[in-house]
């Protein structure tokens, strides 16, 4: 038992006097906020990527609605806010839709606010789409 007890002592006396002791700890202190940083722009920047393609693609929705015959800019601006409504009512919450038809043309802006995940952090989408408007023609017209 006594050797046993030795052994401890000595082995504790060498691990004191080590000079890399609590060097783990000091490691941890300083890689882990880099890591969590880190992480955080990789995940404002998957949620920035995704605000662009939901922004896109309910411009496009609006476009086709607004360009259809007989449709109305009044038409796919409502749309369009359903489809951002239905799809990412937290993730672009600032949001406004634009939609411009004229005589040939519908063309719509879709700018919103991106969820930020990074503390004081504001980031923002502008995503356009525009289709011919679609007119009914008799038959046998050019």
């Amino acid at each position: 038992m006594r050797g046993l007890l030795g052994w401890t002592r000595r082995r504790w006396r060498r691990v004191a006097g080590d000079p890399d002791r609590g060097s783990a700890t000091v490691e941890a202190v300083l890689i882990v906020p880099i890591v969590v940083v880190l992480t955080m722009v990789v995940v404002q920047s998957v949620l920035l990527w995704h605000g662009r393609h939901v922004a896109q693609a309910a411009a496009q929705i609006a476009a086709r609605s607004a360009a259809a015959y007989q449709g109305t800019a009044a038409f796919g601006q409502a749309d369009g806010d359903a489809y951002l409504q239905q799809v990412a009512a937290n993730l672009l919450p600032g949001r406004d839709v634009q939609v411009v038809r004229a005589a040939t043309t519908v063309t719509v802006t879709v700018h919103a606010d991106v969820l930020s995940v990074i503390p004081f952090g504001r980031f923002t989408v502008d995503e356009s789409a525009s289709a011919p408007v679609e007119a009914f023609t008799a038959a046998g017209a050019p």
